[in-house]
């Protein structure tokens, strides 16, 4: 069965004015069309409808256990109508982000305050949250995208690649770890140039860790053990400190002076891997997701420059 709310308006204009002429005119259609129309109805429910005569239209038993059923159908689409227009308009302007922590400290304050200028009317909701959680917010429904480094497919989840991002040494101006050969680019370091000292990383099942890893045993570099953590903002903050030095993403590398460290890009090879943006296969998106992706990169690309301007301008 087929039958449409513009079935039963077209059924209910028959019966109030009592003709099938006066009806096509009030609904802008043709009258042969509207009996065609009705003649689907009365096929769909294999049943006659009405009766008609040279001069009037009467409602047979059938068409009257139909018109209250009618009635309340088309009121009740008339009164959701508008309120499902408005929860439409508020799902188009609202917007729930799921990103990694450091990334919301880091990056996406100015990222916010940008899309309040430009999108005055864009609610957005950014949830800091691990990549586990981002991916099963995605997955189900509760987010409507979310940002990080996920190398692996996910079921029902598509990847956008946004941006490359590439690694930075780190360490405590306090406590330098690299050797201070005069001559030496201090805006650069080598992979077999890393000191032979302990390091403060991420744990190894992390995806950021396992990259590092394995592109320091491909230059054959030595790892000495040192402190795990499970946070690129720990990772800072312990290098910070003086614990040890430590290898970052250029999207975590503190741009102000809240820490007193020097940085340097890692070169030969630079390791470069993607940031995406994920989203649940058919999902309908809000149309403000391209203006936040645009700014995002906008951001991206501004911080990109001022990392690659001030690294290794607080070496000694």
């Amino acid at each position: 069965m087929n039958l449409s709310i513009r079935h039963f308006k077209a059924f209910l204009c028959i019966v109030q004015t009592r003709s099938f002429t006066r009806a096509a005119e009030q609904l802008h259609i043709s009258q042969p069309g509207l009996s065609l129309m009705m003649q689907d109805v009365e096929g769909q429910l294999s049943c006659r409808l009405f009766e008609r005569t040279t001069r009037s239209v009467r409602l047979t038993a059938a068409g009257q256990r139909l018109l209250p059923v009618a009635q309340q159908v088309v009121d009740e689409v008339e009164t959701i109508a508008p309120v499902l227009s408005q929860l439409s308009e508020t799902r188009r302007r609202t917007l729930r982000v799921g990103v990694p922590p450091i990334f919301s400290a880091s990056v996406m304050p100015h990222v916010y305050m940008r899309l309040r200028k430009t999108q005055p009317t864009l609610d957005l909701h950014i949830l800091d949250l691990p990549k586990p959680e981002v991916e099963r917010q995605v997955q189900s429904g509760e987010l409507d995208c979310g940002l990080g480094v996920f190398p692996k497919r996910v079921l029902e989840v598509s990847r956008r690649p946004l941006f490359e991002f590439d690694f930075v040494y780190l360490e405590s101006r306090a406590a330098p770890f690299r050797s201070r050969t005069k001559g030496r680019d201090a805006t650069r370091i080598r992979w077999n140039e890393l000191p032979a000292v302990p390091f403060v990383e991420l744990h190894p099942s992390q995806d950021l860790q396992q990259q590092i890893n394995k592109c320091r045993a491909a230059r054959g570099v030595a790892r000495t053990d040192g402190i795990r953590m499970n946070r690129l903002e720990s990772l800072i903050g312990m290098a910070a400190a003086g614990v040890g030095p430590t290898i970052i993403p250029t999207f975590a590398a503190p741009l102000g002076t809240e820490f007193q460290v020097s940085t340097a890009l890692l070169t030969d090879p630079v390791l470069t891997l993607d940031f995406h943006l994920i989203i649940k296969r058919g999902r309908e998106q809000p149309a403000v997701l391209e203006a936040f992706t645009s700014i995002l990169l906008e951001v991206i690309e501004e911080r990109r420059d001022r990392i690659y301007r001030t690294a290794g301008k607080d070496w000694g």
